[in-house]
């Protein structure tokens, strides 16, 4: 099978991923990821009721898991690009899809919540914190950086959009507030 072959060659020789030419079959395997964690997430999720079953609710997840890795790995490549790091941004969505095969290990972490072994939330931190470790071990591969640089263009996009949300909820109260006092 391809798939088996591209992810097989990928870790025994992961310097592919900085090479002039993308390794064969690279796009499949991460949209496979991404397809793959997604339904680790979902599943995860559905579990402790906070979706909704059904094929649609996970086409919306599926959705916005990659319309979010679109932007981190848009953000990163830019990063990246104004550092003079030189890389693809394709390569780099890519292989932020193989990360995200991390988080198929959401779900008997789930059974073991259930089952009050581990918890729910230090389960997904701890899942979390695997693919926030691998996506900068694969930054540095696509993109000859340091490790400090890596980390760096990894953790820059999350504070970005925890920021934004903080901000967001700071507006949402403050409006309440004020909407509130009107009446």
């Amino acid at each position: 099978m391809n798939l088996f072959n591209t992810l097989g060659i990928l870790i025994d020789r992961p310097e592919l991923l900085g090479g002039p030419e993308a390794p064969a079959g690279l796009g499949e395997a991460g949209l496979l990821g991404y397809g793959a964690g997604t339904l680790g997430l979902f599943l995860f999720l559905r579990m402790h009721g906070a979706v909704p079953p059904g094929a649609l609710s996970f086409a919306i997840v599926l959705v916005l898991v990659l319309a979010l890795n679109y932007f981190m790995a848009s953000v990163i490549h830019l990063f990246m690009d104004l550092t003079g790091a030189r890389g693809s941004a394709g390569r780099l969505f890519g292989v932020f899809g193989l990360s995200d095969y991390l988080l198929t290990a959401l779900v008997p972490l789930a059974f073991l919540a259930k089952l009050g072994v581990v918890g729910s939330f230090m389960s997904l931190l701890l899942c979390a914190l695997l693919v926030i470790y691998a996506r900068v071990r694969l930054v540095r591969r696509v993109y000859p950086v340091s490790g400090n640089k890596a980390v760096l263009s990894v953790l820059l996009p999350y504070a970005g959009l925890i920021a934004a949300g903080f901000m967001a909820s700071v507006y949402f109260s403050v409006w309440l507030v004020w909407l509130a006092m009107g009446m």
